[in-house]
């Protein structure tokens, strides 16, 4: 029997749970250290060959990090994010440092800006949580919302990796909190769902979400079809090769001529 490829299970996202911002915050405190947005700053402006005065457009930008540290170092930017917690979070940070940084509140999907960015980021998963036609399609408007020239960082989950280390079940715990993940990976759409389990404060909460998880060969392939070529990719934020080893995929690509 064949599968159906348009079954809800494998779409479904809890968003305003998955991303209230005191939760995420809360949760994942340890991975948004200043030093490491600081580390991972360094990498960007290194290998996007990045000058200050540049526009950049974090799509995805949460509580805006990465746009805080790139404004503070000189460069025009603009943060997009569909939560409005963290875009007001944002702008407050901004404001009290008095640094001009344009957050909007918006989804990628509608991204219409033409040739408006000499950089574009996408961090952190940002890309592969809608369907694949829509993936495309972010793609397409970020290669039409770059310059001539313009570059792009991607730094998504390295499927490879996934399917050969995935737990059942990950628990990360911050003090009596927990964060409990079922995870289920199908190999027919390529989609990883976390069936998501949140105790804070005495309170349970129940969550669902998931991903489409990529292998570099397949994201070469998606990046080629909209007009960016990579220029170099990398399985962590210390420039270690994609590999089984490792986790995630930092993908850097250049618009075509």
């Amino acid at each position: 029997m064949s599968q159906n490829l348009d079954d809800e299970r494998f779409y479904v996202f809890d968003w305003d749970a998955v991303f209230d911002v005191d939760d995420y915050l809360h949760f994942y405190e340890d991975t948004l250290r200043a030093e490491r947005t600081e580390h991972q700053v360094d990498v960007l402006v290194s290998h996007l060959g990045m000058t200050p005065g540049m526009r950049v457009l974090d799509l995805g930008c949460g509580h805006g990090r990465h746009a805080f540290e790139l404004a503070r170092r000189g460069f025009d930017v603009v943060g997009i994010d569909r939560t409005e917690g963290f875009v007001e979070l944002a702008r407050r940070e901004a404001e009290a440092s008095r640094l001009p940084i344009d957050y909007r509140v918006a989804d990628l999907r509608t991204l219409d800006e033409e040739a408006s960015f000499d950089r574009v980021l996408c961090l952190f998963d940002v890309f592969g949580l809608h369907r694949d036609d829509e993936n495309l399609d972010v793609l397409r408007r970020i290669t039409r919302a770059l310059r001539p020239g313009g570059k792009l960082c991607l730094d998504v989950r390295n499927r490879d990796w996934m399917v050969r280390a995935l737990l059942p079940v990950t628990i990360l715990q911050k003090g009596p909190d927990l964060m409990i993940d079922r995870h289920v990976f199908d190999p027919v759409t390529g989609r990883l769902v976390d069936y998501r389990i949140l105790v804070r404060d005495g309170r349970t909460r129940e969550a669902r979400f998931s991903v489409r998880l990529y292998h570099f060969t397949e994201i070469r392939a998606l990046l080629a079809s909209v007009g960016l070529h990579v220029t170099e990719a990398f399985g962590t934020w210390d420039g270690d090769p994609i590999g089984l080893a490792q986790n995630r995929m930092v993908i850097f690509a250049e618009k075509d001529d």
